[in-house]
């Protein structure tokens, strides 16, 4: 298993933002976790990946313990992240953006590689060609050069895609990729997404609104309301689950199922 959370529970100060939280992520699998707005989404991905130390429960990752470890440590066993709000570099170009998604995969110390020559060149060089096979991928040569700040919002969350996508991560988390997409950017993206799959063994969690993407993309979807883990599994399964649709349009899950069986 990728990752485990057992019954997390995480408070800022008399604030329950997480209750008795239990999810879990399988090797090489799309997992979608989705809920309305405020549901916990975010505060369940900083806690995996070491943002915020939850009071109670345990989380690990591919088969360690990792609870409580700061998020340098989380991110040097293989784990990346997009964010919900761009968190480039704007004033660099779209391969130094990159680059620095490659800074763990560096070897040598700062003096070494500050000279640029001998060893420290070609680890120079074999990082560049790591990271133009990336640009290939996402289909972005012709904006290599381009500083980022100059990219429409669309583009610019391919290249926030890249620099995780350069940290060559075991588990890869992103957040709201497709977020102020259009539907042409939302296909691309999907597409790389599923190539990853396809290709590597990543596993990708998935935190996303767009509920066509969720269920079209997904092997599985957990769900969160209001803190609370509330349903988990193949996403026909999740989609026709009375308290996720209870969740989503604001009726009591009694009175759907009420419905949904004719009572």
């Amino acid at each position: 298993m990728t990752l485990q959370v057992t019954e997390v529970t995480l408070r800022f100060g008399g604030l329950t933002v997480l209750s008795n939280v239990s999810m879990n992520a399988a090797a090489g699998e799309i997992t979608a976790l989705i809920g309305p707005n405020g549901a916990g989404k975010s505060s369940l991905i900083n806690c995996v990946t070491g943002f915020y130390r939850p009071q109670e429960g345990n989380i690990s990752l591919f088969g360690r313990e990792t609870t409580g470890l700061p998020a340098h440590r989380v991110a040097g066993l293989g784990v990346a992240r997009t964010f919900q709000h761009i968190e480039l570099f704007q004033g660099l170009s779209v391969i130094d953006n990159l680059m620095l998604g490659r800074h763990r995969h560096l070897k040598g110390g700062a003096l070494s590689n500050g000279i640029f020559y001998g060893r420290s060149k070609r680890e120079e060089l074999r990082q560049r060609a790591a990271v133009e096979d990336i640009v290939d991928f996402l289909d972005m040569p012709h904006i290599r050069n381009t500083p980022v700040g100059l990219l429409p919002y669309g583009l610019q969350k391919r290249v926030d895609l890249g620099r995780a996508l350069a940290q060559e991560p075991r588990l890869l988390i992103l957040d709201e990729p497709m977020a102020g997409m259009n539907v042409e950017e939302k296909e691309d993206m999907a597409r790389y997404i599923l190539e990853l799959r396809q290709e590597s063994a990543i596993s990708v969690i998935l935190i996303e609104h767009d509920m066509g993407v969720v269920m079209d993309i997904s092997d599985r979807v957990s769900v969160l309301d209001f803190g609370r883990f509330i349903a988990q599994g193949p996403p026909e399964q999740v989609r026709a689950d009375p308290a996720v649709i209870a969740a989503y349009i604001g009726a009591p899950a009694e009175a759907v199922t009420g419905e949904a069986t004719g009572r």
